[in-house]
């Protein structure tokens, strides 16, 4: 494995001193008072709304580190000549008054005060080598103490190692802290050689982050990401691509659904697909701190039950990223790979308790983080 740190982590800046080594919780919607109970290591902030939210999240998380995601990329392509979105100035109402520094991707969630700035990056297409190049080059002219160059990439990356490798080679030109996101309309991981691949990426690119993901960031972490964020909510796991409209796992509805981390199997199940996968058997109870004994199965898409299947997984997960924080560099990816294999060992025994229902198998990222350590 390459050594991870490139140009900065010698000495690092400012804005990575204060990211390095953290499990941040990735969050559209803000609940200031309750993030400050249920994250020790700080939030990113989400979505059009996110900077108006930095405030108020300052207020309560105090010196914990706050992010601001605007999410451009869900809705705009990356090509040679736009790398990033800039607001026109027409929308700030001040025209001629607006400070010319403003016109800088980040300048807007510095002012807000968050620890470091985001690129508003627009989305990089499945093989679109120019425009990442074109990226890279653009990023010189930004300040590596404070802004952290968002790289949201469609999923489809992770399917070719030629890509791959230009990846690598084209992010180690950037002397940034670098945060890969993956766009899918489905699971970015959908077999083995994704998950490998994206390994790889971990391994040999210097100081990256992963971010806006799910239990792959904890993988991405034991083996030395900089930083991982995690999402709350689904889309958070994932965001959906400026194409994804029409494709078969969209959820336009904008109605949110609950999804539920089951504990043994590490997966997350659409809870209504877990409660008919027990349907002939018991279905287990949780000991998370939220559920206190409740049934896994009992959550519906009301919004109240939505917002506790959340709280659910954030709990469930926590203590699984708090042993990988306090074990040392080089236990950390065999603790992980250790608790990997006894979710295989549980998806086997689970798959005779539903016998007739048709089991799903693990997901082939926890497949591989199980079994293979490079």
């Amino acid at each position: 494995m390459m050594e991870q740190g490139g140009d900065l982590s010698e000495q690092d800046q400012p804005a990575v001193a204060a990211l390095r080594g953290r499990i941040l919780l990735h969050t559209r919607t803000l609940k200031a008072a309750a993030l400050a109970d249920r994250t020790s290591d700080g939030t990113i902030l989400c979505g059009a709304g996110a900077l108006g939210d930095v405030k108020d999240a300052l207020r309560y998380l105090g010196t914990l580190p706050v992010l601001a995601d605007p999410a451009h990329y869900e809705e705009k392509f990356a090509g040679v000549s736009a790398s990033f979105y800039v607001k026109p100035r027409s929308d700030t109402g001040r025209l001629l008054t607006l400070p010319p520094d403003m016109d800088r991707p980040g300048q807007d969630q510095l002012a807000a005060g968050v620890t470091a700035a985001l690129t508003p990056t627009r989305y990089f297409a499945a093989g679109d080598d120019m425009a990442v190049s074109a990226a890279t080059r653009r990023m010189q002219q930004f300040d590596a103490s404070q802004v952290i160059f968002t790289v949201p990439l469609a999923a489809e990356w992770l399917q070719s190692d030629r890509d791959v490798r230009f990846l690598i080679g084209a992010l180690n030109k950037v002397p940034h802290l670098k945060a890969l996101a993956f766009g899918s309309a489905g699971d970015p991981l959908p077999d083995r050689g994704a998950a490998r691949r994206l390994r790889s990426m971990i391994d040999n690119i210097n100081d990256v982050a992963l971010i806006r993901t799910g239990l792959a960031g904890l993988d991405a972490y034991a083996r030395g990401a900089a930083f991982v964020s995690i999402g709350m909510q689904k889309s958070c796991r994932a965001f959906r691509p400026p194409d994804a409209a029409g494709q078969p796992d969209a959820n336009r509805s904008g109605r949110p659904k609950s999804y539920v981390l089951h504990p043994d199997l590490m997966q997350y199940f659409r809870t209504d697909a877990l409660a008919h996968l027990y349907g002939f058997t018991t279905p287990p109870l949780c000991g998370c701190t939220v559920c206190n004994g409740q049934s896994l199965t009992r959550f519906s898409d009301d919004p109240d039950d939505v917002r506790e299947a959340e709280q659910h997984n954030l709990a469930t997960w926590l203590p699984w990223a708090e042993e990988l924080q306090e074990a040392s560099p080089d236990d950390r990816r065999y603790l992980w790979r250790d608790r990997c294999y006894t979710a295989i060992q549980a998806h086997e025994h689970a798959g005779l308790q539903w016998r007739s229902r048709r089991d799903p198998g693990p997901p082939a990222g926890l497949s591989l983080w199980a079994t293979q350590e490079d």
